[in-house]
């Protein structure tokens, strides 16, 4: 995914968040719906998180510097730890704390179907957001695998948080529906409270999963054995090299690897030519993809 798409695909997901959090909280304002609540809560914090993820996006673009000689491609993945802190924390605990209370103390809600048209509107907006960032996860991937698959190779953090919270807002309205529905129904507003439990749930296993991901990306996760043998086979082509004794491909951030390798050179070379069979691989690395920002070789 480009800068520019993924920058605009986040901005397209906070104003879409941050509209339908002002509309859940003025129905929850004159319904008295939990779910409502929860859901004006999520949408909020998604709000949030979207310009977390936009500044770390930013700040991630910047190159190597004398503070920062491998460059900030990690800062992304740090705000999407956050991102994924704040989804447990604030959108989770919140959404059971008051699930809970509207167990306690029940309540008649009122203008519950004003609830439901809205529910369906934002369950329409929301998925719009979500195929849409699914779409730029699928470009250029390989065809077969499965949505989860590639969230686990991705290494575009924000990309990665930013469809995990459109699922977890898609799948907490159908929640949400499904209890303010049935509570008009049924005339039993436990169910509004139960699906407030629901979706507090779903949040945290959503930060789980996501905080989970950006541990790997920010420890320093190695690429996949496909990329690592193309670049493999890239330094082993070069006519002074006599074998690739160790090689290790790192994820430094959003489509940026870090190249340490250990090379046995042909014996009959001398330093100077190693030294410029050295500068010819790393450009060699750089041409097959630019993905490759920073190589490190070693001679043996």
């Amino acid at each position: 995914m480009s800068q520019n798409n993924s920058r605009s695909t986040v901005v397209l997901a906070f104003s879409v968040n941050l509209l339908i959090a002002i509309v859940k909280f003025f129905v929850w304002g004159i319904t008295g719906s939990s779910a409502f609540f929860s859901e004006g809560v999520h949408s909020l914090v998604d709000a949030m998180n979207q310009g977390m993820l936009w500044y770390g996006l930013k700040k991630s673009y910047g190159g190597p510097n004398a503070r920062y000689p491998l460059g900030r491609g990690k800062e992304e993945y740090f705000w999407a730890l956050v991102v994924a802190v704040v989804f447990f924390t604030l959108g989770g605990v919140v959404s059971i704390q008051h699930g809970i209370e509207a167990l306690k103390y029940p309540r008649v809600l009122e203008k519950l179907p004003v609830s439901i048209f809205i529910l369906v509107v934002s369950i329409i907006l929301e998925s719009y957001v979500l195929m849409r960032a699914i779409k730029e996860l699928k470009h250029n991937k390989k065809s077969g695998k499965s949505i989860l698959s590639l969230l686990k190779d991705s290494t575009e953090g924000s990309l990665i948080a930013l469809i995990v919270e459109d699922f977890a807002a898609t799948f907490g309205l159908f929640i949400a529906l499904a209890g303010v529905s049935t509570a008009y129904l049924t005339g039993n507003s436990i169910f509004d409270g139960l699906s407030s439990i629901f979706i507090g749930i779903l949040l945290m296993i959503s930060g789980l999963f996501l905080g989970y991901e950006m541990k790997h990306l920010i420890v320093g996760e190695s690429v996949d054995n496909d990329t690592k043998n193309i670049i493999r086979k890239s330094i082993e082509s070069n006519e002074a090299v006599n074998e690739v004794r160790n090689l290790e491909v790192v994820i430094i951030g959003n489509k940026k690897y870090l190249v340490l390798g250990d090379i046995d050179y042909k014996d009959y070379l001398n330093d100077k030519s190693i030294s410029k069979a050295n500068k010819q691989i790393t450009q060699e690395l750089k041409d097959i993809g630019s993905n490759v920002v920073q190589v490190f070789l070693n001679t043996v």
